[in-house]
């Protein structure tokens, strides 16, 4: 048990700009980012379709789970420093300074990614006039960090309408591609002749059980072991769903707001998930599929709607942009709570005329800029290479370890803080506003998927594996240096509306 904490309250906080319709967007569309358009290539090619429909719908209980425990701390203990608030109260400090860090450097790694992907689309519509198209990449790519700083500097409401626009324009495209492979495995779309049957009219099973062997060696053609192997490369797909929690500090009524967005979860998984990867094994061979372009794009263009090449093209333009703002957002906010809780330099809690955290949004965009710089280079010189993964993949795996180690952390916190009340001779049936649905098996199921998907990682992605223990490590010995010389701040500081849960469940009612 950590120890008691206290408090000094502050009027300046972070304002709550972000509206009651920007919360079920940006709910809906943070878990739709380029990875879900090209990162779903690349687990379908390596699954096979029994064993990725199996992997989605598990990692989908698992974020279920996740959200569930989020949604229950932040109501019940309001923090406008999120889990890393959480993680330090019920974790203690050392393993918050790990998963806070953990959290900035996931992001700080992966935007890069996506500025890469947003120059890269971009060139498909203008190219600009160098004589190496690698540098209009690099261009475009520098575009994109300038107005993601914009963005993320100027006040939070429209940060809340950027995202829910583009959260729109994500789930259309979705819709659209479900309504377009219904209509192929009907035969009413693709002519006589499908490209991957050889016949014309109702496809059937001619594509998910097509070729040679039995149903399991089609369903499962890498074996079903493979549904946890490649488990991180699934979560990642759903890294964004974290992001409406993190947004509950800057949420006009969080306590009706966020326990809604977080219970809609499995719907959304449901819709943007489970649905649209079963058509799309229904339709296309996993063997068709990989990162060169969007799976969707290529499916749909397959079967002779070429012009969904072009939209696809467009819609993974606006994902990249929208996954990298929203990423942008939360990293930010998580080095905010890592001050406030005294875990990072007080400075960067600072905020600006918006009420925006404006040191904190400098200081993480230095570091996106320079992995954006070695990632180009990378990609240029051909300097990247982990048993055969490109870059992208290398970056997802990284994100995935990082992400979820964080989710982790939120749904150990929401344990121990119910073991804390039940010491205290609380009752939470009574005393807590919101409660986690199919406590305690729906979290423990889900800690123990996500950390046997972290272990397993080492055998698909060594370099990937290390590389994320050493983002993790690293702040755990400076915070522990820094304490041992006392430059740690022992006191949160927090808003007006904000407890502790030793100043709300104090003492031992028994």
């Amino acid at each position: 048990m950590t120890e008691q904490r206290t408090s000094d309250k502050s009027d300046r906080t972070l304002a709550r700009g972000i509206m009651p319709w920007h919360v079920s967007l940006i709910a809906l569309g943070g878990i739709i980012g380029s990875c879900y358009f090209l990162g779903l290539g690349l687990t379908y090619s390596e699954m096979g379709p029994g064993a990725v429909l199996i992997a989605y719908i598990v990692a989908g209980i698992t974020v279920y789970g996740v959200m569930q425990s989020f949604a229950e701390l932040l109501v019940n203990i309001p923090r406008r420093g999120s889990f890393v608030s959480y993680t330090r109260e019920f974790m203690g400090d050392t393993a918050s300074a790990g998963i806070g860090w953990a959290f900035w450097a996931n992001w700080v790694c992966y935007i890069p990614s996506e500025a890469i992907a947003c120059a890269t689309f971009m060139n498909y519509f203008v190219t600009l006039p160098f004589e190496n198209q690698a540098w209009s990449t690099f261009v475009w790519g520098i575009i994109t960090l300038a107005i993601l700083t914009a963005v993320n500097l100027y006040h939070v409401k429209w940060f809340g309408h950027i995202e829910s626009v583009m959260a729109i324009a994500k789930i259309l495209a979705v819709i659209t591609f479900c309504i377009c492979a219904i209509g192929i495995w009907l035969g009413f779309i693709g002519g006589n002749l499908h490209p991957f049957t050889a016949e014309g009219g109702f496809i059937g099973s001619g594509v998910i059980l097509g070729g040679e062997g039995s149903t399991m060696e089609k369903l499962f053609p890498a074996g079903g072991l493979i549904i946890i192997t490649y488990m991180i490369w699934t979560l990642v797909n759903f890294q964004g769903s974290e992001i409406v929690g993190l947004s509950a500090a800057e949420t006009q009524d969080p306590a009706t707001n966020v326990p809604a967005a977080c219970r809609k979860v499995a719907f959304r998984i449901i819709l943007i998930y489970v649905i649209p990867v079963f058509l799309l094994t229904l339709v296309v061979p996993y063997a068709e599929a990989g990162l060169d372009e969007s799976i969707f794009a290529a499916t749909l263009g397959a079967y002779g709607l070429k012009w969904a090449a072009g939209l696809f093209t467009i819609v993974t333009l606006i994902a990249a942009f929208s996954c990298a703002n929203s990423g942008f957002y939360g990293t930010v906010r998580a080095l905010y709570g890592l001050s406030v809780e005294g875990m990072a330099p007080k400075g960067l809690s600072t905020l600006n005329r918006f009420s925006v955290p404006q040191n904190a949004t400098l200081f993480t965009i230095i570091p996106i800029w320079v992995v954006f710089l070695l990632g180009f280079a990378s990609d240029v010189m051909g300097l990247w290479g982990d048993e055969g993964l490109p870059l992208y993949a290398n970056l997802l795996g990284i994100s995935g370890f990082t992400g979820t180690l964080c989710w982790v952390g939120i749904i150990v916190s929401q344990i121990l803080f119910r073991k804390k009340l039940k010491q205290r001779g609380y009752n939470a049936e009574e005393v807590l506003t919101v409660k986690a649905r199919w406590y305690p098996g729906l979290a423990y199921f889900s800690i123990i998927l996500q950390i046997g998907a972290m272990v397993l990682l080492v055998f698909e992605a060594m370099a990937t594996f290390i590389i994320s223990i050493t983002i993790i490590i690293v702040p755990i010995v400076v915070y522990l240096i820094q304490k041992s010389r006392g430059k740690i701040r022992t006191t949160a500081v927090l808003g007006s509306d904000e407890v502790l849960f030793d100043e709300k469940f104090p003492g031992n009612k028994n």
